[in-house]
């Protein structure tokens, strides 16, 4: 096993549209000695993910035409590899000495066409000077008091510079932080949906509810789950385009919902008919579509790696049910007791408990970039190495991103 090759991971960047405008580049090591030497030595962190980036990986597959947020430490800013200036944001590390030397190379940078953001930035004396040359400022908005935040935004409004929120947890955090006047947001608020109380769901979000419901019933059969999907023409037009698209690849020409039930199975029809029924609230960022595929199709390929068998449709669905409570905007543990689901399935959904909630756990450390906590032992009972997880990432984002340029989820 090739030792220095790093896990690669990315954590996506909104507008106030809550439109993806650029991902953060993340790596970490795998092991706590590797850990703790990589925190020493910010620059190998800083170059493999570099590296690794924009030559040993697909870098369209990464992050599309958007831009790359990369940490570059003082070493790296003093002699620069390098880059596309269109497709990377040099993001100066916090705790970074800033003296001239520093602001001379950011100034070279600036003037070349680099876009600079300073991040978990802290205003001082020593700091300030950095302002006159950034484009984007990073507040850790889970670091700062709310008086710390309004004294740093008010501050920085002089200056024609993006604030950029980081660390924002739930939508709590997002609404204070779009009445503040960010611009930019991070954070894992999409997996954090708000609690409701007391509040009807919508007809929509209720018709979605009542169609999972329906095709997850373990007692449901094809021609019951034909009627109910038929029920709605939109979503029967889309399952037959996205059947018939290169998702699937199939031989012939499918025309019928009959068909494709019968052909695909049961279960594969109601994970895609779970994605684009959740699809129909069309009020969720196109970033979620993608996260939650990728999460699916992760959770598949683990099983399917360790197992060797050709399908694993129970782990897929897992992924994908996962993000429900996003979607809805509700707890998942509400979503789940309204739902017919088999108790395995519900206790990997909320206690990650059996193989599939196993898997799940570890994907979903893989998102957050907690490599530490990601159950490697598991991971080596069933033959799959730091190394290979990170090319099941790499190319689970290749086939969402297949599969969402050939069909639109979105209505």
């Amino acid at each position: 096993m090739n030792e220095q090759l790093p896990l690669l991971a990315r954590q996506p960047i909104f507008n106030r549209s809550m439109e993806v405008v650029a991902y953060e580049l993340l790596w970490r090591a795998t092991g706590t000695q590797r850990q703790a030497d990589a925190q020493r030595d910010g620059d190998m962190a800083s170059s493999q993910v570099i590296l690794n980036a924009f030559t040993e990986l697909s870098f369209n597959d990464l992050i599309g035409t958007r831009k790359a947020y990369v940490n570059f430490t003082r070493s790296l800013l003093l002699a620069p590899p390098l880059i596309n200036k269109d497709r990377l944001v040099i993001e100066v590390l916090e705790n970074q000495v800033v003296d001239q030397a520093m602001l001379d190379a950011l100034a070279q940078l600036r003037r070349q066409g680099y876009t600079i953001a300073l991040d978990d930035f802290v205003l001082s004396p020593e700091t300030q000077p950095l302002l006159e040359l950034a484009d984007v400022v990073k507040l850790d908005v889970l670091a700062l008091s709310r008086p710390q935040l309004e004294e740093h935004i008010e501050r920085l409004r002089p200056y024609p510079l993006k604030l950029l929120a980081e660390k924002v947890e739930d939508h709590e955090q997002l609404a204070y932080c779009l009445d503040a006047g960010f611009d930019l947001f991070q954070g894992f608020f999409l997996a954090k949906p708000k609690i409701i109380k007391g509040r009807r769901l919508t007809e929509s979000k209720q018709a979605v509810i009542e169609l999972l419901t329906t095709l997850h019933n373990p007692e449901v059969d094809i021609g019951e789950a034909e009627r109910c999907i038929a029920r709605d023409p939109i979503l029967s037009y889309k399952l037959l385009r996205l059947v018939n698209s290169a998702a699937f690849a199939l031989p012939r020409k499918i025309e019928s919902l009959r068909q494709a039930i019968t052909l695909l199975g049961l279960d594969i029809i109601k994970n895609w008919v779970n994605l684009l029924a959740m699809s129909k609230l069309g009020n969720k960022p196109n970033e979620l579509y993608i996260a939650a595929l990728t999460r699916a199709r992760m959770c598949e390929v683990i099983a399917t790696t360790s197992s060797g068998r050709p399908r694993q449709d129970n782990f897929f669905t897992v992924g994908l049910l996962s993000t429900l409570d996003a979607f809805m905007d509700m707890p998942l543990e509400e979503l789940v007791a309204s739902l017919s689901l088999s108790e395995g399935l519900s206790q990997a959904l909320l206690a990650h408990e059996g193989e599939e909630g196993e898997v799940l756990s570890l994907v979903l450390r893989y998102e957050q970039a907690n490599w530490d906590d990601i159950d490697w032992a598991f991971l080596r009972k069933r033959r799959i190495t730091p190394e290979l997880l990170t090319q099941v990432y790499l190319e689970s984002l290749h086939w969402v991103g297949d599969v969402m340029s050939d069909f639109s989820a979105r209505t």
